[in-house]
Order: C-alpha cells, then sequence, then structure tokens
C-alpha cells in the first residue's frame, strides 16, 4: 500500500515529469484511482460522521454557552429545554451502510465532475488542438486525482485534537496545489502547454464561484419576495 503513495508523492513534487509516460487504458486508471482514493474518503467520511456525532450529543447535553444567551436576552432556561427534545445521535453503525455506497458514488461523481469542468476550460483557452476528446480528460483526472488522494490521507492529520487547528493553513495551501495539480494531467494528456492546463483548473474555480454566486443571488431574492 506504500508503493501507490510513494509513486503520488514523485508525482506530486515533480508535476512536470508525472505524466510524461504512456497513458494506461481509461478502465486501468480509473481502477487505479478508485482502489487508492476510495478507502481513504470512506476513512475520511467515517472520522467526519463520527466527529459531528459527537458534537450533536455535545449540544443535546447543553454545550451551547447559556450565560452568552442569557447576555443576548435569550432565556438560556428555554433553549436548554428544547435541546434535551432532541433525539438521540444515531450510532455510527447505522451509517456505516449508507457511507459505503455514497463515497463510492462521490468519489466517482468528483471525477466526473472536474474532467467536464476541466475539459470545459480546456477548450475555451484553446487546449484542444489535437483534438483528443473528452475521453482524454476523463484519463488525465484519474490519473490526477490518484496522486492527489495522497492529499485525503495528509487531511486525516486534521482530526487530531491538537494538531489540527495548526494544520488548518497548510491543509488549506496543500488543496489549492491540489487543485492546480490536475492541469498538469491535463496539458500532458492532451499535449499542450502546462499554463493553459492550469489555467483551465483556474477557470473552473472561477465558474463554480459564479454559479454559487448567482445561486446565492436567487436565493436572496427569493426571501426577498416570500417575504
Amino acid at each position: 500500500m506504500l508503493i501507490p503513495f510513494l509513486d503520488s508523492w514523485r508525482a506530486l513534487t515533480h508535476p512536470r515529469e508525472a505524466f510524461q509516460d504512456l497513458p494506461p487504458p481509461l478502465g486501468v486508471a480509473l481502477g487505479r484511482m478508485a482502489a487508492v482514493w476510495i478507502p481513504l474518503a470512506l476513512g475520511n467520511a467515517l472520522l467526519t460522521c463520527w466527529r459531528a456525532l459527537q458534537g450533536y450529543e455535545a449540544l443535546r447535553k447543553g454545550g451551547l454557552p447559556l450565560d452568552l444567551l442569557a447576555t443576548a436576552g435569550v432565556d438560556p432556561t428555554v433553549v436548554e429545554d428544547l435541546l434535551k427534545t432532541l433525539p438521540p445521535a444515531l450510532p455510527l453503525t447505522r451509517l456505516l451502510p449508507w457511507l459505503l455506497v455514497l463515497v463510492p458514488l462521490g468519489v466517482l461523481g468528483t471525477w466526473l465532475h472536474h474532467a467536464v469542468w476541466d475539459h470545459t476550460g480546456l477548450w475555451l483557452l484553446g487546449g484542444l488542438k489535437a483534438k483528443r476528446g473528452f475521453r482524454t480528460s476523463l484519463l488525465a483526472e484519474a490519473e490526477a486525482l490518484r496522486h492527489a488522494a495522497l492529499g485525503t490521507l495528509v487531511g486525516l492529520l486534521s482530526f487530531l485534537p491538537l494538531l489540527g487547528g495548526l494544520l488548518s493553513i497548510p491543509l488549506l495551501l496543500l488543496d489549492g496545489y491540489l487543485w492546480l495539480f490536475r492541469g498538469f494531467a491535463l496539458a500532458a494528456r492532451h499535449d499542450c502547454e502546462p499554463w493553459r492546463g492550469l489555467a483551465a483548473t483556474v477557470i473552473h474555480a472561477m465558474l463554480l464561484g459564479c454559479c454559487a454566486l448567482g445561486l446565492l443571488t436567487c436565493l436572496v431574492i427569493l426571501l426577498r419576495v416570500g417575504a
């Protein structure tokens, strides 16, 4: 299991050289990505759910700062009684079957999402001159995301009680680098300049931001109309 991570480390530290060999078939690349990323994503999901359930139970047992609520003019006893009426948290074992289904679907959905948007960004930048098609972008994303899964492994450190807070900014910077890292795979497999592949991932992020901003604007307008 350490061999894929060593390979990913070399790829992440030398991104220009990571995709210079002959590309594997799409099915092989997808299988390798799934074999590395799905177990890590499942571990991350389990820890996230466990932390959320712990936080919910703490909230049920009076985890809110009642003194601050009183200062804000809210009756603490009313809030405390309301919290006691909340149902107990589900055991993590009840969620496990759902995670075993949803996590692989989420991994595949993320792969397709990145392929569509990055391919669109590369098309807007004129990076598809070799005319290798969308299948090439699917292959490039699978290869890149297999290596980027190493970031999920490193991200598990954020669940450590003291170390998690200290690593928040470094992990955020790592996420930014892994986002751009896909651009090297795109450029190599589509035989275009690296800057076009990197810029395609930036366009992807900008388009997502515009969509999110548009959705938020629509929600605000609907709320004002409803009021």
